[in-house]
């Protein structure tokens, strides 16, 4: 009998321990929770800006070379910027989130992210479909220009001066089908000579190959970057709502 009384005296101081550690092992999980989720984001934030600084690239750079195909909408560099814009602010808005805890806030945080992973994979599929089909539409385009050549309005001067290429095959593509039969200034090795030069003088190699090329290995680097960083916005998604449901469940058993 006394062997029973004391162990119904000691059960309840036990018990009362077990209960006194599990809020102080749910606070240090949501604490180690919400240090990974944080830097996390600040990976997020820093991928953003990245790919905002890539998408001004794309914009003010590349864009002279992808508008020599009449297939280029101009849209890619917008839709860039846009989206990163858009994980630079859900990230930089994160950080008070993840610091206050509230699962609210945490979900509509994974929300976002989901948003920006959906985004992402449709700008991938695009660019993807978009560079298939590029080489047939830059090789018309380029041909389109120097047949309607117009040195004030084209972009093609500036390819052939700064990818050092003449024409769209070769030099001989303005002496065929340039209304002036003229090869253009922008073709020439030493401008100051442009006027006396010789065929000699002229850049040999065609654009088309040249800016195809470029472009090509360009629109990889930029799929490859927007397949690596979709799975960032869906990890930080899953991070947020697990860490959003585990506070709330934490706080439903203090209750209870």
């Amino acid at each position: 009998m006394a062997q029973v009384q004391g162990f119904s005296k000691t059960y309840p101081s036990n018990h009362m321990n077990a209960t006194m550690e599990d809020p102080f092992k749910h606070l240090a999980l949501i604490t180690f929770m919400k240090t990974v989720l944080f830097a996390f984001n600040f990976i997020f934030w820093v991928t953003g800006i990245c790919i905002l600084i890539v998408g001004l690239w794309a914009e003010f750079d590349l864009y002279q070379y992808m508008n020599l195909s009449p297939d280029f909408t101009g849209a890619a560099p917008h839709v860039i910027i846009g989206i990163s814009t858009l994980m630079v602010i859900t990230s930089s808005v994160a950080f008070s989130c993840i610091v206050k805890g509230q699962p609210v806030l945490l979900f509509i945080y994974g929300s976002f992210m989901l948003c920006i992973f959906m985004m992402e994979v449709g700008l991938s599929s695009s660019v993807v479909c978009f560079r298939d089909g590029y080489a047939q539409g830059l090789y018309e385009g380029l041909t389109e220009t120097l047949k309607n050549y117009d040195p004030i309005k084209t972009n093609f001067d500036f390819a052939q001066s700064a990818m050092q290429c003449c024409g769209v095959s070769n030099y001989t593509d303005w002496i065929w089908f340039s209304p002036q039969r003229v090869i253009p200034t922008s073709c020439c090795i030493n401008t100051t000579h442009c006027v006396t030069a010789n065929y000699n003088d002229v850049y040999q190699r065609g654009c088309y190959a040249v800016i195809y090329m470029n472009i090509k290995d360009n629109m990889d680097k930029i799929i490859s970057m927007a397949v690596i960083t979709s799975v960032l916005p869906l990890g930080g998604a899953a991070m947020s709502c697990c860490l959003g449901n585990f506070i709330r469940r934490t706080k439903y058993d203090a209750i209870g």
